[in-house]
Order: C-alpha cells, then sequence, then structure tokens
C-alpha cells in the first residue's frame, strides 16, 4: 500500500511545475507549484482572448470603414444626382428651343425622344424629392434608369440639332447662291418675254430685262458665285457670267468695262464690272439675265428692294 501510494504521488509531482521566488534578503525562498493542466488552461484561454479581441477589432474597423465609405457615397449620390437634375433641365429647355426652331423653320414636329423604359413623371418627382432634401432614398436602379433615359434623350437631341444644323446649311447656302438684289440701281426698260427688237425690228422673246443706267455705273453681283466667262461675245458685247450654285447662272451684257477675270470667285455686293453700250444696243443699259437649271427666269422675281438697304 504504501509502495503504490509513492507512485502515485510521484506522478503527481511530474505532472507539476515548480517556479522557486528567491529574494535578495535572508528570507526564506517561495516556492509555488503549479499544474501543467492549469498552465496549459491558462494559454488557451488568453490565446481564445486575444482572438476574440482581434476578430472584434477587425469588425470594428470594417464597421467604421463601411460608415465611412456609405458617407462617401452619399455624398457622391447626392452630387451626381444634383449633376443629373441639371442636365435633366437643360435636355428640356434644349427639347424646347429645338421645337421653337424647327416651326421658326418650318420643320416636322420631332415624335417623343423615349417612347418606352424611359422615366415617369413619377419617376421624376421621386428624384426632385429626393434632391430637395426628403426622406426618401434612391435606389442604383432607378438612378441608372434615370441616366440612361437621359443619355438617350441628349443623343436624339444632338441627331436632332445635327439635321436642323444641315437644313439651315443648306439654306444659307441656297440663299448666298439665289441672286436677289438688283445688279445696279436703275429703271427696268425693256422687260421679259415677247417684245419687238429695237434695232432689228422683229419680234423676239426677251430672256432678259433691261435696266437702264448711265455709263461707268458699277454693277454688282447678286449673289455669290464662280465667275465662267468675262470677255467679249457677239450680240452681248463685253459680257460677265457667273455661275452661282444651286442651278443659278446670271450674265450681264454690254458693259463698258469687264472687273473680274474667268475663275475668280465673288461675293454678293462685289462690283463685276462698269455699265456701257457695248455690243447690240442702242444706249448705255445693263442686259440681265437669270437662268435656273438651263431655263432662263424672269429675273424682276429676284429683284428685292430690301436686300439694297
Amino acid at each position: 500500500m504504501l509502495k503504490g501510494y509513492g507512485g502515485k504521488n510521484k506522478e503527481r509531482k511530474h505532472k507539476m511545475l515548480t517556479f522557486m521566488i528567491i529574494p535578495h534578503s535572508t528570507s526564506k525562498p517561495i516556492r509555488v507549484d503549479i499544474s501543467k493542466n492549469f498552465i496549459a488552461a491558462l494559454f488557451f484561454i488568453f490565446t481564445g482572448i486575444i482572438g476574440w479581441s482581434g476578430f472584434v477589432i477587425h469588425k470594428q474597423v470594417d464597421y467604421w470603414a463601411m460608415k465611412a465609405e456609405n458617407k462617401i457615397l452619399a455624398k457622391e449620390t447626392d452630387y451626381f444626382a444634383q449633376e443629373m437634375l441639371q442636365a435633366r433641365q437643360m435636355a428640356d429647355n434644349l427639347r424646347e428651343m429645338e421645337r421653337e426652331l424647327r416651326k421658326l423653320l418650318g420643320l416636322k414636329e420631332k415624335n417623343k425622344i423615349i417612347k418606352y423604359g424611359g422615366p415617369t413623371i413619377a419617376d421624376l418627382e421621386r428624384v426632385t424629392k429626393y434632391l430637395e432634401g426628403r426622406e426618401l432614398s434612391i435606389t442604383p436602379y432607378e438612378f441608372k434608369k434615370h441616366l440612361s433615359a437621359l443619355e438617350d434623350e441628349t443623343k436624339d437631341l444632338e441627331f436632332s440639332f445635327g439635321r436642323v444644323r444641315q437644313y439651315i446649311k443648306e439654306k444659307q447656302s441656297l440663299w448666298e447662291s439665289t441672286p436677289c438684289m438688283w445688279p445696279v440701281r436703275g429703271r427696268i426698260t425693256s422687260g421679259f418675254g415677247p417684245r419687238i427688237h429695237p434695232i432689228k425690228k422683229r419680234k423676239e422673246i426677251h430672256l432678259a430685262i433691261d435696266i437702264g443706267a448711265r455709263r461707268g455705273m458699277p454693277i454688282k453681283a447678286p449673289a455669290d458665285g464662280e465667275v465662267v466667262l468675262s470677255g467679249w461675245h457677239s450680240g452681248y458685247g463685253k459680257l460677265v457670267v457667273i455661275r452661282h450654285g444651286h442651278g443659278y447662272m446670271t450674265r450681264y451684257g454690254h458693259c463698258s468695262k469687264l472687273l473680274v477675270k474667268a475663275g475668280q470667285n465673288v461675293k454678293r455686293g462685289q462690283e463685276i464690272a462698269l455699265v456701257g453700250s457695248t455690243g447690240c444696243a442702242t444706249a448705255s443699259h445693263l442686259h440681265y439675265e437669270v437662268w435656273k437649271s438651263g431655263k432662263a427666269q424672269n429675273p424682276k422675281r429676284y429683284l428685292t428692294e430690301a436686300i439694297l438697304k
């Protein structure tokens, strides 16, 4: 029995750790016996506390990071929502301007820009309320839908304004090519159509008008164009011919002096010759012809007093 008890006591001591605290004084050393199991338990408890603390700190950091990120996202959402609303207002203004411009130019009205999938009035009111600071959130889907609709409308407006701009350019080009001013000041002495030739004394079709003016008065181009002939021509005397574009061409006969050359570009109002009586003429005047797509026109239809003012 004593032997067995001694073995158990020996085994128990084997599982213990002894710590000795020896003071500098003459006091007796302090001996502390601690079980290995107790130390292991303390180790696992300490490790668990450290691990749990790290987990909590990590979660707390994530929470504050997410909170800061949400604040940033909220500010960015407010900013982009404001920008989107301003873009929406600008698009509405441009659309109204386009309507007025089309009415002014006599163009057909465009169909509604957004036919399917666009924002409704209720949708737009939600954005407006959100921007006014009311307690109403806007989802990423709603934001994306508004932005997509606005992009589509902007593209359609850009295309529409491109068509209007092209129309204006065409009308401007036509206007610049149309001979719509008096080439010289004076009285019409012979009109367009049937008449008795003043020299040959026989009936003819007069494909021009004669504008009486004193010799040496400047003759001005009634529209932009290119001089295709500047020289002497039988019957016309000294003649200038200008091709204006859009099918228009004008002729100026009986000039006393030519001021332009073939191949030269001229502008409306530019002096091209001086009035005279060269060729088949009885007095000083301008023989003025207007042609459109190869057909003689009555020049009187193109004489506009308002252009000279």
